[in-house]
């Protein structure tokens, strides 16, 4: 888990229309992760069970700057790193919405992980990505060919927001997650060290081409086509159009977008200052929006 935030919101880190002079806590992102640390080291040395498996317990600075402080420890590791197992990351563990789903990636970087996520036993439903590469400190360990799951309770519109506070943790929620990835952890106790599997890589490069923003938030956990809306940035494209909150966007220009990689494939494909049609799904209602980026 990462432990850094944004502190005051400032260098454009922050999402907030007027972020200035407020604090950003980020309870979500990440202090949700790095109580999950803490009470997973709790759980583990108070168990009373004396594991055949070495557990290391780190969280990490710079992961909002482009994850430096865990691709540092990956250059200049405390341990060998071809002694380690796999690497589990919380980020975000603190926002389990109603219907329970929880994201969890990686499950492609070893043939172990998709087969024992479907054995445990539990009150969630796990969306799986197969995925090494994203936008979190997991990645680092991919790259050094170490297996690596993330869970990740999904988006909202408090994100690198001042409201990202605690009032809005699911505390219960966060528990069931726990949960989930202390069985992981148990059940792999008797597991031979796990084979790594490269993954194919998804199109994060298009973060860093986007020529446009749109200004929404996008659901990491919804499995219905189009790409949901978790949140609406005050000022920007999506706002000022009318998209909302609980909106699918289904098309943009004339690109349809059936899922996440769609819509991020179709921010590069135009430019400042276009004005484009945007098919939105608002409940059984299509409506058509002019978007101005």
């Amino acid at each position: 888990a990462h432990y850094d935030h944004l502190g005051f919101g400032e260098n454009g880190s922050s999402l907030d229309a007027n972020p200035k002079g407020k604090i950003h806590n980020g309870a979500d992102d990440n202090a949700s992760g790095v109580a999950g640390v803490l009470e997973l080291a709790r759980y583990f040395s108070q168990n009373k069970v004396k594991e055949k498996s070495n557990f290391l317990f780190i969280c990490f600075s710079g992961e909002e700057l482009g994850l430096y402080g865990s691709k540092y420890f990956t250059e200049h590791p405390t341990v060998d790193l071809n002694k380690v197992s796999y690497m589990i990351n919380m980020d975000m563990i603190g926002r389990l919405p109603e219907n329970k789903t929880i994201s969890v990636s990686g499950t492609g970087t070893s043939p172990v992980w998709e087969p024992l996520l479907k054995n445990i036993s539990t009150s969630l439903t796990i969306k799986t990505d197969s995925s090494g590469v994203g936008p979190s400190d997991h990645a680092s360990f991919y790259l050094k060919n170490i297996p690596a799951l993330h869970f990740f309770t999904g988006s909202h519109s408090d994100y690198h927001k001042p409201s990202d506070d605690t009032e809005k943790i699911n505390y219960a929620g966060e528990k069931e997650v726990l949960d989930l990835i202390i069985a992981v952890i148990e059940k792999l106790e008797n597991a031979p060290k796990l084979t790594f599997l490269t993954t194919k890589q998804k199109t994060m490069s298009a973060r860093t081409s986007f020529k446009v923003t749109l200004g929404v938030m996008p659901s990491y956990t919804s499995d219905q086509p189009g790409l949901l809306v978790d949140g609406v940035t005050d000022g920007r494209p999506a706002q000022q159009a009318g998209i909302q909150t609980g909106d699918v966007i289904i098309q943009i220009g004339d690109l349809e977008i059936k899922d996440i990689n769609d819509y991020m494939g179709a921010l590069g494909k135009f430019e400042k200052g276009q004005t484009v049609p945007v098919k939105v799904k608002r409940k059984e209602e299509i409506l058509t929006l002019s978007v101005t980026f």
